[in-house]
């Protein structure tokens, strides 16, 4: 699935159509380098982690733009290699699926591994967080009662009768409807492509539109809805710890003085902050912005 991103002008016109804010910090701490393009993708966690991120780079010193909401991993993949972003918050098992590799659920390992399968690339995955962001399949409470379903698997018993909802690119994922498939042997009665786990899936989940969505396990509105997640029973999904990726370029730059500085905000993410950081932005509307300084602030930076 890798690809090269397809000229710099594509990259351009791409991120003319996000909101790109841009502040360099001035005095005696300001870092002599190149600037350091933040990027994310399209749904709300990734904007929070975004601020993370270029917040703390910001106060430290760094020369920080951001690029935030371009798109899936199809769009800022190849913009990271293409040096059109500088650093990304990522996912490890999806990354490394998404490279070639094969992850696992071991964290420390699919970490390891996703780090080997950069070489090369012109990209480094840097320390791992504790936070993970799985996909997560997702059921009403009224559904999972009257179906008795509390596991993927269960789905089976259903074939042909359910439809799916999730983001447009999951049939084309390993670890969504191919997946499904071939792990569970699931055989869905249609695909309805929504949004990235976020306003329209729920919507569509609540409404009845569709049967099962695809949210992320770190979301605090599965709770708040009162979804049911089910079991992944087979383990289709593997380790999916938030993991900072930036460029080579920008680590041969600042060396150890920001990989330390990213390396410590990663520890401090958990997978609990993370959902009500999220359950804060779906549910009560709060910017990124706002999120993101409140953490920092609580955390020591």
């Amino acid at each position: 699935m890798r690809r090269a991103f397809r000229s710099r002008a594509v990259g351009a016109t791409v991120l003319a159509l996000v909101l790109v804010t841009a502040a360099c910090s001035s005095g005696d701490d300001a870092k002599d380098g190149p600037t350091i393009t933040v990027g994310s993708t399209n749904f709300g966690e990734q904007l929070i982690l975004g601020e993370i991120y270029a917040s703390v780079l910001e106060d430290a010193g760094y020369p920080v733009e951001r690029a935030f909401n371009l798109g899936t991993r199809e769009v800022v993949n190849p913009a990271l290699k293409s040096g059109e972003i500088d650093l990304l918050a990522e996912y490890t098992g999806t990354l490394l699926t998404f490279e070639g590799g094969t992850p696992s659920t071991d964290s420390a390992a699919t970490h390891a591994a996703l780090q080997s399968q950069l070489e090369g690339t012109g990209l480094v995955a840097l320390a791992f967080s504790p936070a993970q962001d799985k996909n997560g399949f997702v059921v009403t409470a009224a559904t999972a009662q009257d179906m008795g379903v509390s596991k993927v698997s269960d789905l089976a018993q259903h074939n042909g009768t359910l439809v799916l909802g999730g983001p447009p690119e999951c049939p084309e994922r390993e670890l969504c409807l191919p997946g499904l498939q071939s792990v569970y042997g699931l055989d869905f009665a249609g695909f309805e492509p929504l949004d990235t786990g976020g306003a329209l899936t729920v919507a569509a989940l609540e409404g009845g539109e569709i049967d099962v969505a695809l949210l992320f396990t770190s979301d605090g509105i599965i709770a708040a809805k009162g979804f049911v997640l089910l079991e992944d029973d087979r383990n289709l999904q593997p380790a999916e710890n938030i993991v900072p990726v930036t460029t080579t370029e920008i680590v041969d730059a600042y060396g150890d003085d920001l990989t330390d500085l990213l390396d410590s905000v990663s520890a401090k993410i958990t997978t609990a902050e993370l959902s009500e950081l999220n359950k804060r932005f779906t549910l009560d509307a709060e910017d990124p912005e706002t999120l993101a300084g409140e953490w920092l602030e609580d955390n020591g930076f």
